[in-house]
């Protein structure tokens, strides 16, 4: 987050290029003075005003848990710590950070969960008992928590680190099952990072070959690629080179709000669907249509990657008239 913070400095210039009304109150002279100010600042009138752009990293919480700390990269300054724990509801006792050596808080930035003070441990070699809170920056990539379903699993270079898994999968509702991240090597699971579904436990699997039984759903790196859902329409389909392919369908699909029927994606060459990816407008589930000539009968919504123009149908290029949806 950038955040802008005017330094005003009146004296060096005239008072006389302010707004103001000889019948103003004293209270309207401020006003007008403030006003005039935000207004000049935006016209870069006024010398001796700065505006300085701090770098502000947005920070996350990790769970209070045996051994829990952020992953390496991840950990805040001192001057860091103070303002963004203090931001996310901790506090400092006398206007100072509490600074030490302690062999039992994380190391660096974190809250007490017994009060909520602010501590900055230095000690790289701590052991977090459980009764911290650690505050670390915040991934620098979107998460996105993938539907329960058969065979589902990230988009290839779309999985978390292990490092980063812990603060990626609690941003979406995840947690430690016994104060532990779960790491192991398992055929049913997905690869990579997860959540089982039954009680939201933090999993990590090494086991590249693993294909997801259906209880697990993967924590993924959302895409950078904005998604567009557009209206179920007869003829409406992705203009060619704006679809999302059948491993993207998933996860696109689930941002805007579609689901899984029986836990599948509902690959179809039916000659009623637009081709690619899209959601059945009633029920919501995720269909990828792989017949190229596809005609959406109207009851789709096609799932597209955004820009404008990409909606096509056939009224656009003077085929027939564009029906709408219903």
């Amino acid at each position: 987050a950038v955040i802008l913070k005017p330094k005003i400095t009146l004296a060096s210039f005239p008072l006389s290029r302010l707004f103001c009304c000889s019948s103003c109150t004293m209270g309207n002279h401020r006003a007008a003075m403030i006003i005039s100010i935000a207004l000049l600042m935006q016209m870069q009138l006024i010398k001796g005003v700065h505006l300085v752009v701090n770098e502000i990293p947005d920070a996350t919480l990790l769970p209070s848990s045996p051994g829990m700390k952020c992953a390496p990269g991840y950990h805040l300054t001192k001057d860091e710590c103070a303002r963004e724990a203090t931001s996310l509801g901790g506090f400092v006792v006398n206007n100072k950070l509490a600074v030490g050596h302690w062999h039992n808080v994380a190391y660096g930035c974190s809250i007490s969960a017994r009060g909520g003070r602010v501590f900055y441990n230095v000690n790289f070699n701590a052991f977090n008992d459980g009764t911290y809170t650690p505050v670390c920056k915040a991934l620098t990539n979107e998460v996105t928590l993938l539907p329960l379903g058969q065979g589902i699993k990230c988009r290839t270079n779309h999985d978390f680190s292990e490092a980063d898994c812990v603060a990626a999968a609690s941003s979406v509702g995840g947690n430690l099952r016994g104060g532990v991240l779960l790491v192991g090597n398992w055929p049913n699971t997905p690869s990579g990072c997860f959540v089982e579904a039954s009680d939201k436990a933090i999993h990590y699997s090494a086991n590249s070959s693993g294909i997801n039984d259906g209880y697990f759903q993967p924590v993924c790196i959302q895409g950078k690629e904005q998604i567009t859902l557009f209206p179920a329409g007869k003829g409406i389909s992705c203009t060619p080179g704006y679809n999302f392919s059948e491993e993207e369908c998933i996860s696109a699909a689930a941002s805007v709000g579609g689901n899984l029927r029986d836990g599948k994606l509902l690959i179809d060459g039916g000659s009623n669907k637009p081709y690619g990816c899209s959601i059945e407008e009633l029920s919501k589930a995720i269909y990828f249509g792989t017949n190229a000539t596809g005609y959406n009968d109207g009851f789709f919504q096609p799932i597209c990657l955004s820009l404008t123009g990409h909606i096509k149908s056939e009224s656009y290029y003077g085929k027939a008239s564009f029906h709408p949806p219903g």
